[in-house]
């Protein structure tokens, strides 16, 4: 089995403003919406669900901001099977599996919320040519352990990023997928160049872009833009959109999505 992250889930109030902004910004393409707001777009890889946060959502915790990611999957009884080996009491749930949502949903250990597809989310499942979404991250109190689950269940790979960490008595973890740089990160962790410092579970997402010259001269002056710190492995610069969801920039730096394998902007 491989299984991939390939799809993002954020509620907001303004669907259709956050929609331009990724369509002007970073050139991601509509998928479809839903008579309730819902707005769906794409790289060619992911699925970024914007959802209109309403009452008949459904969702625990609704409020505007980054909700959940998914795992794209090919047989939910394989995933079955591995939860039951290494996580009995792990929670399957069905999802509606339209455009904008997943077929199950599973609920992690921390109670984070995760959608899984067998039909990739409903997008091509191939990259279509940079900006491209190559990153999550979350935060949690027990990295090693969500590291764990995640690898047992999924089978992501530890990179060697994560593997520096550890050696020098760090505890943010980095794994991947072969598309998608996963950075699991410890609570209070904070630097004077990142917002939303304290959002427990999905806490930021990333794109690589083909110039970052070229994109700090297009984005809007209000997103706060500004450069990461040299510690970090990933990304360059941090921007957020309107809702003040973070996201990670790369272009030259990259991001690690499988082990020694780092997917960059071409020189």
């Amino acid at each position: 089995m491989k299984a991939h992250i390939s799809y993002i889930a954020m509620v907001s109030d303004r669907p259709e403003r956050l929609a331009e902004y990724y369509s002007t910004y970073f050139g991601l393409r509509q998928l479809g919406r839903s008579e309730a707001g819902d707005v769906s777009l794409t790289d060619g890889f992911y699925n970024l669900t914007i959802l209109k946060r309403r009452a008949e959502l459904g969702e625990d915790a609704a409020e505007s901001g980054l909700h959940h990611f998914g795992v794209a999957i090919d047989d939910i009884r394989e995933i079955e099977g591995r939860l039951e080996e290494f996580a009995p009491n792990a929670d399957i749930r069905g999802e509606n599996g339209d455009l904008h949502h997943g077929e199950y949903r599973l609920i992690d250990p921390n109670g984070l919320p995760v959608s899984l597809s067998t039909k990739h989310f409903h997008t091509a499942a191939q990259p279509q040519g940079f900006p491209e979404i190559h990153h999550v991250a979350i935060k949690v109190p027990n990295g090693d352990d969500i590291l764990n689950f995640y690898s047992n269940v999924f089978g992501i790979q530890e990179g060697s990023a994560s593997l520096r960490s550890r050696q020098q008595g760090r505890p943010a973890r980095f794994a991947g997928d072969g598309n998608t740089a996963w950075a699991i990160l410890p609570m209070h962790s904070n630097d004077e160049n990142e917002g939303n410092v304290e959002k427990a579970g999905f806490n930021h997402y990333g794109f690589v872009v083909p110039s970052m010259e070229d994109m700090l001269a297009k984005l809007p002056a209000d997103g706060r833009t500004s450069k990461r710190p040299s510690i970090r492995p990933f990304a360059e610069w941090r921007t957020f959109d309107p809702d003040g969801n973070g996201i990670d920039i790369s272009a030259q730096l990259g991001y690690e999505v499988d082990v020694d394998t780092w997917v960059r902007a071409p020189s």
